[in-house]
């Protein structure tokens, strides 16, 4: 039987009132909403990833996560959703982590520091069906279009959209893709 380390245990203790190693799920629907006070967020995405294995959705906006918390998450299987917004410490050092992703369909990096460009060199992952950045001032339309269409030629069955969150707007209409 196997048991928690101090600090491992003050995390369970803490954010989850758990006290057994036993008590922790391995399956999660969904991470979101978290609120971490003075502690690093990447620790808090650490110690989920020592012991949960399955994670459907993170949903984080605001937060201080950076590409270390990233890298922990690469540890989740079956993560279908990644929603990034708002994250200044996410960079294109996150990018491989995206690709090592083999359930991840959905992914949103809107007011990151990840550009258009930063995808085109290294996005590749086939799973992904949609992927929501913001353009920047440097992006000219034909540039977007240029750089759209390598990621196109790369993952045929991903949508890229350009400074949108979402597939649907507020009325519930279809958002265009770049492509």
């Amino acid at each position: 039987k196997m048991n928690l380390q101090k600090e491992e245990k003050k995390f369970w203790q803490r954010y989850f009132r758990i006290e057994k190693l036993e008590a922790i799920p391995k399956e999660w629907k969904i991470i979101g909403g978290i609120g971490c006070g003075d502690e690093q967020f990447d620790d808090y995405f650490y110690y989920i990833s020592l012991r949960v294995d399955i994670v459907h959705e993170i949903h984080l906006k605001d937060s201080l996560i950076t590409d270390a918390g990233v890298k922990y998450m690469c540890n989740f299987k079956g993560l279908k959703t990644l929603f990034l917004r708002r994250h200044d410490e996410i960079t294109k050092k996150s990018i491989p982590y995206f690709n090592q992703m083999e359930s991840l369909e959905t992914l949103n990096i809107t007011k990151t520091a990840i550009t258009l460009t930063d995808l085109t060199e290294t996005l590749n992952n086939q799973s992904l069906k949609e992927v929501f950045l913001d353009s920047t001032e440097h992006d000219s339309d034909e540039n977007i279009l240029e750089k759209a269409y390598i990621l196109k030629e790369r993952m045929p069955n991903c949508n890229i959209y350009l400074d949108c969150s979402y597939a649907l707007d507020a009325f519930g209409n279809p958002e265009k893709p770049i492509f």
